[in-house]
């Protein structure tokens, strides 16, 4: 499906191609529609570590430096079961720090040749969540604050990067920023709230 929306938004064909198309695609959506509804915490709840998350155990991932971070199979920004996945990933930086290197689809674009300013801010967010996850934290994006200092060109390698700012008990501040050939185009702050119903022996906020 992630190449098929590439394809799509990325090709030009003649209409006698597309309307060929475009009776499989209908095809294939009835077939689909025939299916029953899926739930996405269902599915999140199939992975043992998020399950263990909802159940509330709040322990950080076992990665050394380097390691990828599985942190939501079915985001858009990084899931592999995400139909129209940005298709980056996560890594561990350091014990406070994730960074996701990838390069932008055009299927993204914002203004042309360039990553959509919304699309940048989903993915810091994104970024800044699987920090938290690797942390062993579940908290919830209370504010993002991004400025954008330059363009993010598309198809090219763009670095993401998050980190710990300061923690204030239930309260998590975060920073983030992206960087591309031609230097930094984005800076970001985001403040996350932890879950407040942690069950008996979770770990404290550190």
């Amino acid at each position: 499906m992630r190449r098929l929306n590439r394809a799509l938004s990325g090709r030009q064909l003649p209409d006698e191609a597309l309307d060929k198309i475009t009776g499989t695609i209908h095809d294939l959506e009835d077939r689909f529609s025939a299916g029953t509804d899926r739930s996405k915490l269902d599915d999140m709840l199939t992975r043992p570590h998020l399950a263990a998350i909802y159940a509330g155990q709040y322990t950080p991932l076992d990665l050394e430096v380097g390691e990828e971070i599985e942190f939501d199979p079915f985001s858009i920004a990084g899931g592999e079961f995400h139909p129209a996945s940005i298709g980056l990933k996560f890594i561990k930086e350091s014990a406070e720090s994730v960074v996701s290197t990838g390069a932008i689809d055009p299927m993204f674009a914002g203004p042309p040749e360039r990553v959509h300013g919304g699309v940048q801010a989903l993915i810091i967010d994104e970024v800044m969540g699987a920090l938290n996850r690797m942390r062993g934290r579940q908290a919830y994006t209370a504010s993002l604050h991004v400025d954008y200092r330059g363009p993010a060109p598309l198809g090219v390698a763009l670095t993401f990067r998050a980190w710990v700012d300061q923690t204030d008990g239930r309260k998590i501040y975060l920073k983030g920023s992206g960087d591309g050939p031609e230097g930094r185009f984005m800076e970001a702050e985001g403040l996350f709230i932890q879950r407040e119903d942690q069950p008996d022996g979770s770990l404290p906020s550190p």
